[in-house]
């Protein structure tokens, strides 16, 4: 059971309100869900009026009239805050009040370690497929322009054949580095790219992962993720019976899900029964760290030699200071370097072994320091944090690896959302074991 401060969000509307041709109160629904939150309340008042004076009311001569509708949320302060832009925009004539709240009993089932919902009630259902004849440019064109890293391949019955993903592109597709790295780009440096692809003209069905694989809408969540730890999987398609697309599950729908489940636990003031696995416990310990004033080429080279693709920036006390990710290596230095450092970064060689011509691009990037280079606005998480609470605040601050510092500061390790997940999962698994 979970309790503690958060916000509650009351949205009032009219039942005729529209956004985009679909009723308002539904459109903010939808949004919400996507933003991950973990429920909202629709109410549908039977007399009352606003702004404009109209009377709303059920009477019979008013049965088809604008009857107020009310939309209630409850979700971390952080959250709701974040709901408020968009939710300005499309509901500019609604009255919006946030207050704080006391949860005193959450009533969340937890089944497998994760919430006990269905696949079908967090999945997509509008995702972004391609054809199994589709040029593979077509497939890396949808992939650049989203921030997920596989797609479903269908026939025309919409029968899922199988899945093609950014390690099939970078295994057999002929593109040489991450999509992430490319997503730092701009696009016309992307389309250069593209056209140097050794094998410009292969279909999907060349390259794709065959067969995929699939779930259910009633599969619960926690098979679900189960089964995307055990195969390495970030994303499952689901179908029906018959093996028709109807959707797809996310690893990051699994997080918001836990995140929305997980409300208030690690939010200040909150507090939480029972025990699990911690961060500490799950992390690994030997993270690459550099000073502010450590050279480019130090960065590089443990940024290549690093499976976390990142290094930790830390002062003389090992205090984290900023993080620098790979993709950190092209947004934040000039485009004329991109090539260089492109070929760096997929060679996975050390810097004495790559082309001069490589080496020559590094001597031309500006930023020369880690201080230039790193985001210092770092998400860390304390070691005895919970891990189903440190994937919570991955999903909220969208921070997919988090440095894990002791009670002064000090950094001890680094933690991702796989050995998370895999530690929440192995977790329920043993629980399920003892009550048996």
């Amino acid at each position: 059971m979970f309790t503690g401060k958060a916000q509650q969000l009351t949205i009032y509307i009219g039942e005729s309100d529209t956004f985009h041709h679909q009723s308002l109160y539904a459109a903010i629904v939808e949004m919400l869900r996507r933003e991950g939150c973990g429920g909202a309340t629709v109410t549908r008042g039977v007399a009352g009026f606003g702004a404009s004076s109209v009377i709303h009311t059920t009477a019979i001569l008013r049965l088809s009239a604008d009857l107020p509708v009310v939309i209630t949320v409850i979700d971390r302060p952080a959250r709701i805050e974040r709901l408020l832009g968009p939710l300005r925009e499309m509901a500019p004539h609604a009255l919006i009040v946030a207050q704080e709240v006391e949860i005193v009993h959450s009533g969340m089932r937890f089944k497998e370690g994760l919430p006990d919902v269905k696949v079908g009630e967090v999945m997509r259902t509008d995702p972004v497929t391609v054809g199994p004849d589709s040029p593979v440019t077509a497939a890396i064109e949808l992939l650049l322009d989203k921030d997920y890293t596989a797609l479903p391949v269908i026939d025309e019955s919409r029968t899922v054949l199988g899945v093609i993903s950014d390690s099939d592109l970078l295994a057999k597709g002929g593109v040489n580095v991450r999509l992430s790295l490319k997503r730092a780009a701009d696009a016309d440096f992307v389309r250069d790219l593209q056209r140097d692809l050794k094998s410009p003209d292969r279909k999907v069905r060349e390259v794709m992962t065959a067969p995929a694989v699939t779930t259910i809408a009633d599969a619960s969540l926690g098979s679900a993720a189960k089964l995307m730890v055990a195969r390495h999987l970030k994303r499952l398609p689901v179908v029906d019976g018959e093996g028709h697309l109807i959707g797809i599950l996310g690893r990051l729908d699994v997080l918001n899900t836990i995140s929305a489940a997980r409300l208030a636990e690690w939010h200040p003031g909150a507090y939480a029964d029972g025990g699990g696995a911690t961060v500490g416990e799950v992390m690994v310990k030997d993270v690459p760290t550099v000073e502010q004033s450590a050279a480019i080429e130090q960065v590089f080279e443990l940024i290549i030699s690093s499976s976390h693709k990142r290094v930790v920036v830390v002062d003389a006390a090992r205090h984290v200071a900023g993080i620098i990710a790979d993709s950190d290596l092209i947004s934040r230095v000039s485009r004329e370097t991109w090539p260089g450092i492109f070929e760096i970064l997929a060679s996975h060689l050390p810097l004495h072994k790559i082309s001069a011509a490589a080496r020559k691009h590094i001597a031309q990037v500006r930023a020369r320091t880690a201080a230039e280079l790193m985001t210092r606005d770092v998400v860390t998480v304390h070691e005895s944090m919970p891990v189903a609470s440190a994937l919570a605040l991955s999903a909220e601050r969208r921070a997919k690896r988090l440095p894990v510092v002791d009670s002064d500061g000090v950094l001890l390790g680094i933690v991702g959302r796989g050995e998370m997940l895999r530690a929440l999962l192995a977790e329920s698994k043993a629980e399920g074991n003892a009550d048996s």
